[in-house]
């Protein structure tokens, strides 16, 4: 049976996301604070764009969709979902799926559906057998991402920042400059971004429980307010939960391209990195795609990043 997620469900939907981690080795961990944050994000419609799937009284699976906005002449829709291992071979994951696609169209044609309908989704790239179940209904690999990690045991000292910059720490009268910034950063150079709205920055990012304002840093050009760079940092405590170990994840890392290629993005990462051993962190991690356009990875490489797994994101682009 499929029905609308409630938050009587969250201790069952945290558990279905614990089950899946720990074969499918995604290394993301939810707890009921994190989906009960998600149950609150204004772009979704509860009781209609999370739902489970259950057998009598137990939660065997989930979908959910959120909607993103326009992008790229398309409308764009991120859609998930997972069922626990045990249960896996049974058709669970064909029904969720068909009814999740069921669910994007509709929550596309309430918005106006007036541009191409874009459905994305991300999973594992050595998960075989999702990958059938999105081909199967239509979706094609687009891109790919890496997720990178490194411990802070050793942490060399930061680069020193050009002449004419200067690093400033975040502060919440910011808050809007910096999504600013990030749209300019990315929506020329970066296939397949979505700019986001006041209303998706505040949810995911400067109002979101996982943010970490203190651990944020700005790059200003010298005598001026004008953000140039940016870097966004989070922990999850789900993680620390489950691992027993402290992770600062770089949410957000970007440069306006007029000022790139002056080592500003090396630097804000070199300052987070120490910052983050000196707040005592163990280690940091981050997602890059594969094909950045500027150079993100060998940054990243440099900065002692390794390559822990590869994700696909697949598309399904309709009208």
């Amino acid at each position: 049976m499929l029905r609308p997620l409630t938050r009587d469900d969250l201790p069952a939907w945290a558990g279905v996301l614990a089950a899946a981690e720990a074969v499918d080795r995604t290394g993301e961990h939810f707890n009921e604070a994190d989906l009960a944050e998600e149950m609150d994000n204004p772009e979704i419609e509860v009781g209609k764009d999370m739902v489970g799937a259950f057998d009598g009284p137990d939660m065997v699976g989930y979908f959910s969709i959120l909607p993103r906005g326009e992008g790229e002449g398309l409308y764009k829709i991120h859609v998930e979902g997972s069922v626990v291992p045990e249960r896996r071979g049974e058709g669970i994951g064909t029904l969720l799926r068909d009814a999740m696609i069921t669910r994007a169209e509709a929550a596309y044609a309430e918005r106006g559906g007036e541009l191409p309908l874009k459905l994305m989704a991300t999973g594992k790239s050595d998960n075989t057998a999702q990958a059938d179940l999105f081909e199967s209904a239509g979706f094609t690999g687009e891109r790919w991402n890496f997720v990178m990690r490194t411990s802070l045991d050793t942490v060399a000292e930061p680069p020193v920042l050009a002449e004419g910059y200067e690093l400033r720490p975040y502060d919440d009268s910011r808050a809007d400059d910096m999504r600013v910034a990030h749209n300019a950063a990315f929506t020329a150079h970066h296939p397949n971004f979505t700019p986001w709205t006041e209303a998706t920055w505040k949810q995911w990012v400067t109002e979101s429980r996982n943010f970490r304002p203190d651990l944020s840093f700005l790059v200003v050009r010298a005598g001026t307010d004008d953000i140039v760079g940016y870097l966004q940092s989070n922990e999850f405590d789900a993680y620390f939960e489950a691992t027993g170990r402290r992770e600062a994840y770089v949410g957000k890392l970007g440069v306006l391209a007029e000022h790139r290629g002056r080592g500003i993005a090396a630097a804000l990462l070199g300052h987070s990195l120490v910052a983050y051993r000196d707040a005592g962190y163990d280690e940091a991690s981050l997602d890059v795609d594969s094909e950045n356009p500027t150079g993100a990875l060998g940054i990243y490489e440099r900065a002692g990043f390794e390559v822990e797994s590869r994700w696909t994101n697949y598309q399904r682009v309709a009208g």
